[in-house]
């Protein structure tokens, strides 16, 4: 009998014949996988943004005062029913940016179906008499130098301003000097007065006045300013800053 023979019949020794051999298992393709996922993630998002599945259900409105809701949602144009995916916040932005008393608007998509703006108004500052043909009233004017409205009299505590022929140009001076002061400081001043965009003069509580000079280093004059207001005199020049006088 051959070796091979007494090997197979040997006791306890097993035997392979009739047993099947199991080769490799063929593994899925990952490529496959990879293509099939793609395409379901494209399909959702598709489905999503051409579709009212997820849509726009409602537009919210937050910190809103002056301005009217309506007038918010109206210049807004979001349309009921749009894909939350299709609204442009850069967009919805820019137009309720040209309403004059809107300074600023941030739009955050509320899932699944809610949009929200977050209006920023402008806030008065200062005023100067309207000009237009037939108005009354008075121009309400921002921190930014920007009349945004008419209103037949300014709230209190605002800043007067008494502008020569250029106004634009003593309107962007003025508030300069203005807004360069600190807020306590900032509130003594009861109006700016610029018949010529680079020569202001502060009027100031109590009866006192500032000969500001041009708008340049607004700076280092805010600087000066209060500890020099801490003397006696009632017009405090600060056109040149490194040569204060008080009289």
């Amino acid at each position: 009998m051959s070796p091979a023979g007494r090997a197979a019949n040997r006791p306890g020794a097993r035997s392979t014949r009739g047993r099947p051999v199991r080769g490799r298992q063929r593994r899925p393709d990952r490529r496959w996988l990879l293509l099939l996922g793609m395409a379901a993630v494209t399909l959702v998002v598709l489905v999503l943004y051409f579709t009212p599945l997820l849509g726009v259900r409602s537009v919210r409105v937050a910190g809103i005062d002056a301005v009217p809701e309506g007038v918010v949602l109206d210049t807004a144009g979001i349309e009921p029913g749009a894909p939350m995916l299709q609204v442009d916040a850069a967009e919805v932005r820019t137009r309720l940016g040209a309403v004059p008393e809107i300074a600023d608007t941030e739009v955050d998509l509320e899932w699944p179906s809610t949009v929200l703006l977050r209006v920023t108004e402008r806030t008065p500052v200062a005023f100067l008499p309207a000009d237009g043909p037939g108005d009354s009233g008075v121009r309400l004017i921002d921190s930014a130098g920007v009349p945004f409205r008419t209103v037949p009299r300014p709230p209190p505590g605002l800043t007067l301003l008494r502008l020569g022929e250029d106004r634009a140009e003593g309107v962007r001076t003025a508030m300069l000097a203005l807004t360069s002061l600190p807020p306590e400081l900032r509130a003594q001043v009861t109006e700016v007065r610029a018949e010529r965009p680079q020569d202001l003069h502060l009027g100031l509580t109590g009866g006192r006045s500032v000969h500001w000079g041009e708008s340049a280093g607004s700076a280092r004059k805010a600087a000066i300013l209060p500890p020099l207001l801490t003397r006696e005199g009632e017009v405090y020049d600060v056109t040149s800053p490194d040569l204060p006088t008080v009289a």
